[in-house]
């Protein structure tokens, strides 16, 4: 009778314990998480303020839109829960930066550049975009992009005042997205705190 003795398996690597994870988040960490909604605060006011010259840049704003459309969308996937939801979200945004382009355009049109100035088509395509995506972040579920709406939106008035001077716009964008950033700070201080 012989037995068999069964191979001796070396014991596995014992793992290190996993490093420890801070509570809070850091400042870091939370811009980042804010960063496309600061970008779209930049980028419409960016666009008002660069235009200069004879006409606004028609070909920025027609990459601008896209963008848009595709930050909603990705702001609104996690509330989608199933493909069904997620398909209508693309769906509703598709057509919602559609809609937003071909009014956009029309601002572009020979018969309507010929009424409008070019400070008012600069003044109009904002209110646009503020509004557009305002009801955006209302179809995606986010507040943030709401938010994004309604402050390029509010901002059409200052904007319209400041616009003789796009050094003074850049400063005015410059000075949003410092109290943006001071919010994200303090945000991320008082998350950390309250761990």
């Amino acid at each position: 009778m012989s037995e068999t003795i069964p191979p001796t398996v070396p014991p596995a690597p014992v793992a290190p314990p996993p490093a420890a994870v801070p509570e809070g988040r850091s400042w870091l960490r939370v811009v980042l998480e804010e960063s496309p909604y600061l970008i779209m605060l930049f980028a419409g006011f960016f666009g008002v303020s660069v235009s200069g010259g004879d006409m606004p840049n028609l070909l920025y704003w027609q990459v601008l839109t896209p963008i848009f459309g595709v930050l909603c969308i990705a702001a609104g996937w996690k509330s989608a829960s199933n493909r069904g939801m997620r398909m209508r979200l693309i769906w509703t945004q598709a057509a919602h930066w559609a809609a937003f382009l071909a009014a956009m355009l029309l601002m572009f049109l020979p018969s309507v550049r010929g009424v409008v100035n070019d400070n008012g088509t600069e003044i109009a395509l904002l209110l646009l975009l503020g509004l557009g995506t305002f009801v955006a972040g209302v179809h995606a579920g986010s507040w943030r992009i709401v938010l994004v709406g309604a402050v390029l939106g509010a901002s059409v008035p200052t904007v319209a005042t400041l616009q003789q001077s796009a050094l003074l716009l850049t400063v005015a964008a410059l000075i949003v997205a410092g109290i943006a950033a001071a919010f994200v700070f303090a945000r991320a201080r008082g998350s950390s705190a309250a761990a």
